[in-house]
């Protein structure tokens, strides 16, 4: 904690150290890589480049209630940037700062910049003499740059009680953007990694947005932070991890490091005596077994096994890289106790320590159609007006249809290029679409795993109309933000801070958007549960259950979804047996003189594993023999009382009437020729078929008033689109 005069204020948790990295030569040279145009110490309206007319907000911004009060709000005309009177090498800072930020596609509030200006001139010329003798913004941290604004107000100049405040968020914001060109060395040395701000931080073309930056200070004994670092820009730089599940493995390090600060801090081997060490791996299982979740639905409860896990793995393969490189990271890191390890500390964590890794859906996972139906009627909520009760956000609602027409992850939709259209090879001519025929294909970007096959499915007309409106959206967007040059990289874009277009909308954005519309509608399914729009993976095992229950080849569900392996794919494919289950027992079974089938309750399990028995099912219908019993009717099923039909085989069964309807014919005809008469009635042979097509007629009248109806679902003809969700 930090001491203020007059009032304290909590000092921000430690990031980049800074006091010592200022360099005069870096500050000229920042300065004189500024455009000619931008190299000044003030701008206003008579001398602001072109390059930042869409820079310097020329609105009020951060205007508070006593300045209203107070009538002292500068008029729009007034706006200027003044860095006037400050420390030179200062002043080439804050020049490019505003250029960089300018790069960055970010607004700069003239209020706030120069109340900072304001503070810092009053800190350099009447603070104390830390503050007088600085020159550069990086030679006193935000807090003491606050302290002595504190300080020059109680020397009675005239400073608003705000402005320190100013130059605290100021400074913390400069200060991030300073660090990279001044610092020198690694860039995995630094405590903060953000790529926004550092281009060698190892990155994919296309990372799914938030977590936009991992600090390290939380990691307070110097040999785990250090090496912690070094661990992880090794596994960037080798493409092991990627910058999206960067932030887990740190955070599971943070565990250790809360174990080692309330114990005592050994060093790397983490015990002295080796045969303490499984007494250190015991206690700290359990601290992390014992700890109880602070909010959230989990409140109160032990951590799940997942997130547990996740905590052991991070450590124990941060251990397992230590040991194997151990040489190496005693050199680099000048850490000699590396050299210590031993195998042991590669193997910290026994079997059974670890809780086993679990991805079970929960029994809501796929969407109901009546669920979804109501879903797709009431998210037009999202592109309403507010002024009509809306959330006026059109891209969300774009987005929302977009996942549950085409099943992928959010991360696909909100990343998706601006252009993603491309010609379906062989697609029907627009005069002869009709329904659902896919009619173009659309290109995402795979954030999840690497296929060798390019990312593309094929869609219907109304994803493309969805795409269409939403292309209007960001263009419209863009010529607000003076883009003009060209489209914008992402379909959907980020509406604030966004000024060159360069940034996607963020998928924690959308999860808010989907929360309030789901407090909005208050749907539930047929079990009366809520129902959560914002859980938006299930858009997507909806999609693939209905793939699958429709007959697609399963190949082509894995196509679809970009999916590695039948495994992938069969893990939707649990909903499949389910469904199964449900339909089966939807449809009446008869018997062979079309009585419906009397089941016992103790009989009803095996009824359900009447699909999964390939020795009793039948191509007209199923044996219901008991498992332990064998049949020796040969194949006289239509006279078996154990056999058993339903609706779903009314062609099978019609087309078998039809066949011993006409083998009828042709052998009393045969028997004619031969004998000279017709066969009897009582003939066996003729006898028995009599009895075949008895039975079958029977069934089929008794099938015929409950029709199989078809399957609703993604891939199936008989899907009726919600066109008048797409038309508003």
């Amino acid at each position: 904690m930090t001491e203020f005069i007059g009032r304290s204020r909590p000092s921000r948790e430690l990031r980049i150290p800074t006091t010592g990295l200022f360099d005069p030569d870096v500050a000229q040279k920042l300065w004189d890589g500024l455009p000619q145009e931008c190299r000044r110490d003030r701008f206003d309206k008579t001398n602001m480049p072109t390059r930042y007319s869409n820079v310097v907000m020329t609105r009020p911004s951060g205007i508070t209630a006593a300045m209203k009060a107070t009538g002292s709000v500068p008029s729009w005309t007034s706006w200027s940037l003044n860095m006037r009177d400050l420390p030179g090498p200062m002043v080439q800072e804050l020049a490019w700062l505003v250029h960089r930020e300018a790069e960055l596609g970010l607004r700069i509030h003239p209020l706030t910049f120069n109340g900072a200006t304001r503070g810092l001139r009053m800190a350099t010329q009447h603070g104390g003499p830390a503050a007088r003798s600085a020159q550069s913004l990086l030679q006193l941290t935000p807090e003491e740059w606050a302290r002595h604004v504190d300080r020059a107000r109680m020397r009675g100049q005239d400073i608003g009680a705000t402005v320190s405040d100013w130059v605290l968020q100021q400074v913390r914001r400069w200060q991030d953007e300073l660090v990279y060109p001044y610092h020198r060395g690694p860039w995995w040395r630094l405590n903060v990694w953000n790529p926004l701000l550092d281009s060698r931080i190892p990155q994919r073309e296309n990372e799914p947005s938030g977590r936009s930056v991992v600090n390290f200070a939380h990691l307070t004994s110097p040999w785990l932070r250090e090496a912690t670092k070094w661990w992880l820009s090794q596994a960037l730089e080798s493409g092991r991890y990627s910058w999206s599940s960067l932030k887990t493995r740190s955070d599971g390090l943070k565990w250790l490091q809360r174990h080692i600060t309330a114990t005592s801090d050994q060093g790397p081997v983490l015990a002295h005596d080796p045969d303490d060490l499984r007494g250190f791996v015991r206690a700290f299982l359990e601290r992390v077994r014992s700890h109880r979740v602070t909010r959230g639905s989990r409140a109160g409860q032990p951590l799940a096994g997942n997130p547990h896990r996740q905590i052991l793995v991070a450590v124990e393969q941060f251990y397992v890289h230590m040991v194997d490189h151990r040489r190496e990271a005693a050199r680099l890191l000048d850490e000699p106790r590396w050299m210590d390890l031993t195998p042991r500390h590669g193997t910290l964590f026994r079997p059974g320590d670890k809780p086993r890794m679990t991805n079970r859906k929960t029994e809501d996972m796929v969407l109901e159609d009546e669920v979804v139906d109501k879903i797709t009627r009431g998210a037009e909520l999202l592109a309403r007006p507010q002024a009509d009760g809306g959330l006026d956000d059109l891209a969300a609602f774009h987005a929302l249809m977009l996942l549950i027409r085409t099943g992928r992850r959010i991360s696909e939709v909100l990343l998706m290029d601006f252009q993603p259209l491309s010609p379906l090879i062989g697609a029907a001519p627009a005069g002869d679409r009709e329904g659902d025929v896919m009619v173009a294909r659309i290109s995402y970007r795979q954030t999840k795993v690497q296929s060798l096959q390019p990312p593309t499915i094929p869609v219907d007309a109304e994803v493309v109309a969805i795409i269409r409106a939403q292309q209007e959206v960001s263009r419209r967007f863009a010529q607000r933000m003076g883009w003009t040059s060209q489209d914008p990289r992402y379909l959907f874009l980020r509406t604030k801070q966004n000024r060159n277009c360069q940034h996607p909308y963020a998928a924690a954005s959308l999860h808010g958007r989907l929360a309030q519309l789901s407090e909005r509608l208050g749907i539930t399914d047929s079990q009366q549960r809520p129902v959560a729009i914002s859980r938006t993976h299930r858009f997507r095992h909806t999609a693939a259950t209905n793939l699958l229950n429709a007959g697609v080849p399963l190949h082509v569900v894995m196509r679809y979804f970009g999916h590695q392996s039948p495994e992938m794919t069969m893990h939707y494919a649990v909903t499949l047996s389910q469904t199964a289950e449900k339909e089966f027992l939807r449809f009446k079974k008869v018997t062979t003189d079309g009585r419906p089938v009397e089941n016992d309750p103790s009989d009803l399990f095996d009824l359900l594993q009447l699909d999964q028995r390939a020795d009793r099912i039948l191509p007209n219908g199923w044996c219901m023999l008991p498992p332990k019993q064998s049949c020796n009717r040969g194949n006289a099923c239509l006279t078996c009382d154990k056999f058993a039909t339903d609706a779903s085989h009314a062609p099978e069964l019609n087309a078998q009437l039809n066949a011993t309807q006409r083998l009828v014919e042709t052998r009393q005809a045969a028997f004619l020729a031969r004998f000279g008469t017709p066969m009897s009635n009582d003939n066996v042979w003729l006898a028995g078929r009599h009895d075949e097509i008895t039975s079958l007629r029977g069934i089929l009248l008794a099938v015929e008033a409950a029709p199989r109806q078809g399957v609703r679902g993604a891939g199936s003809p008989t899907i009726t689109p919600a066109r008048d969700a797409v038309d508003e």
